[in-house]
């Protein structure tokens, strides 16, 4: 696994800068433009946080996951609004990781190197994905996307202005995120499935019982008799 911050761009310049924990690079050192796949964003995008208004958009985490990136690794980056920058713009601090096929991120890097405005930001993501609070839905929809087994582009949060098309888990609703209602269809009918399968399991195994009784009654054992 190999982890990267992406720093705030606070002063609009034309490059994007990145870090290990330990040195500071401009991203296209690591993320190279041509290799980035359709539909990658470095930060949070827009609809969400008019979606979300201003009170909730504080707490907003948009995570992106992109399967057989480059024909084997996966890419999964999640970002977080860090403030603003000198002209009121929105600003987003970022985690990107280059993952083996089975990997899953660890939400654990150095903040040290990071610029010391920025590392507010950042101690402040990592404990909220290592050790969130129940109620923090938009953590849970991250490491539900981390460990789901999409097969295609994904993020946590549905996308409606995307020009690429991707699988999602969670929608913003009218109180905050919740659960696609497609997911929870899916769900339900899983759940019934191993209903169904239990029952069925349970009328065989009683029926073997069953059977089992009567072919010992039928074949007990016999008593010979001798004069």
């Amino acid at each position: 696994m190999r982890a990267y911050w992406i720093l705030p761009n606070r002063e609009q310049a034309d490059d994007i800068l990145a870090s290990d924990g330990e040195t500071v690079v401009p991203l296209r050192q690591i993320l190279d433009p041509k290799r980035r796949p359709r539909g990658f964003s470095h930060g949070v995008p827009a609809e969400l946080l008019e979606r979300c208004g201003r009170a909730e958009s504080e707490h907003v985490l948009f995570a992106q996951r992109f399967p057989d990136w480059n024909g084997r690794d996966q890419l999964f980056c999640l970002s977080c609004p860090a403030g603003m920058d000198a002209a009121g713009r929105v600003v987003h601090l970022g985690l990107m990781f280059i993952l083996e096929p089975h990997e899953r991120p660890i939400f654990v890097l150095p903040v040290a190197a990071l610029p010391k405005e920025d590392q507010p930001y950042a101690r402040a993501l990592i404990h909220r994905m290592t050790a969130p609070h129940d109620g923090d839905s938009w953590a849970q929809s991250v490491r539900d996307l981390s460990e789901h087994p999409f097969k295609g582009p994904a993020t946590n949060v549905e996308l409606h202005r995307s020009a690429v098309r991707f699988h999602s888990l969670y929608e913003v609703g009218p109180s905050g995120l919740i659960l696609k209602r497609t997911v929870w269809k899916s769900l339900a009918t899983t759940v019934i499935f191993l209903m169904l399968f239990a029952v069925i399991g349970a009328y065989l195994s009683v029926r073997s019982c069953a059977t089992s009784s009567r072919a010992a009654v039928q074949t007990g054992v016999i008593q010979w008799r001798f004069n």
